[in-house]
């Protein structure tokens, strides 16, 4: 463990999505779809060549430019500056100006796990454990329409984004016009589950009137219950039915950019049979995250800190588990790979 409360090095061991497929697709501006990103410090290319997507580290080896300046080649990626080229694994294919080689053995660049899934480019940047892409709970389901929301960067850890988003107490008062209701500021305390593959989950009860959920059309309707899943390390999904008969999930992902900001991909999707215009639920839901953005970026420091820098009461169960998990992840980083994969294997009830 270093001087952290939390390793952020142990988030390497999981995917995280580091931008949408739309966003490589209109990243040609003639040279090919080549886009930057970065992941925990790391910078990354993306290119979609003719294999597949690919993630490679975002630094040509030759005389350090960055490939996300040069040219998709369909087959490789050519670095602008000396026309070095790279393939899908990284390793140099060309070199112009050695035209009869030999290549170096070591002219490569480092390669990433990269998958395409829920219209996301995920990357793992150590694989040296079998984790698993999160699960997403409507976008396959064919009675849900699911609408992707334009990602967005905020200056907070990833782990203080997901502890905003699955706050119960924060809804009257930072949103008393919208989710909350300021004549409801205490709530049950919920029990939580920790069940395989690192899941906490917990469901929310509103008292009657206490709570607004959005429906398909952005419209806020009384909330039934909340079904939470937090997927660690910053996923989360929200399951509600509301009372107007629709049900709605969100589903959402904070991307570690590196320790102080993150970048939130996230869905709002329904079982509505009506029709309806998707703009309107993600514009009511940006509303929405225009509440949340001031309190969370004012938080200092960007990262969880130690317990005994901060003050906890009951109410604050949910967050207070959830960082109980996060550290006893880091705690079996600590310990080795085999601690790690018993971890994510564990169930407990009413932690």
């Amino acid at each position: 463990m270093n001087n952290h409360f939390l390793d952020n090095e142990t988030w390497r061991y999981f995917w995280h999505p580091v931008c949408t497929i739309d966003e490589l697709n209109q990243s040609d501006c003639g040279r090919g779809k080549l886009l930057r990103a970065e992941l925990l410090g790391q910078e990354l290319v993306i290119a979609k060549l003719d294999n597949g997507v690919v993630a490679l580290a975002n630094r040509c080896p030759h005389r350090s430019a960055k490939l996300h300046l040069g040219w998709n080649c369909g087959n490789a990626i050519q670095c602008a500056y000396h026309g070095w080229k790279y393939g899908h694994d990284g390793t140099c294919t060309e070199i112009p100006a050695l035209p009869n080689g030999p290549i170096p053995p070591n002219a490569k660049t480092k390669a990433f796990d990269c998958e395409v899934r829920y219209d996301l480019v995920w990357v793992r940047l150590d694989n040296t454990i079998n984790t698993e892409i999160p699960a997403h709970l409507a976008f396959d389901d064919p009675s849900f329409t699911c609408t992707m929301g334009t990602p967005y960067t905020w200056k907070t850890h990833s782990a203080r984004r997901v502890e905003n988003y699955t706050d119960l107490a924060h809804f009257p008062f930072v949103h008393p016009e919208t989710l909350g209701n300021p004549d409801f500021v205490t709530f049950l305390i919920p029990d939580i589950d920790l069940q395989r593959h690192g899941r906490m989950r917990f469901k929310y009860e509103p008292p009657e009137g206490g709570r607004n959920g959005m429906d398909a059309a952005g419209n806020l309707a009384p909330l039934i219950h909340t079904d939470y899943t937090i997927q660690l390390p910053f996923g989360v999904t929200l399951d509600q039915p509301l009372a107007n008969g629709t049900r709605t999930i969100m589903w959402m992902w904070a991307t570690p950019i590196d320790n102080r900001h993150c970048r939130t991909f996230w869905f709002c999707c329904s079982n509505t049979k009506a029709p309806f215009d998707p703009a309107v639920p993600i514009a009511t839901q940006m509303a929405i995250l225009e509440e949340d953005i001031g309190p969370v970026e004012s938080q200092e420091p960007e990262q969880i800190p130690h317990p005994r820098d901060e003050i906890a009461i009951a109410a604050d169960k949910v967050s207070l588990t959830y960082r109980r998990l996060l550290f006893e992840l880091c705690k079996a980083k600590a310990a080795g790979q085999e601690a790690v994969t018993a971890f994510l294997a564990s169930e407990r009830t009413n932690i």
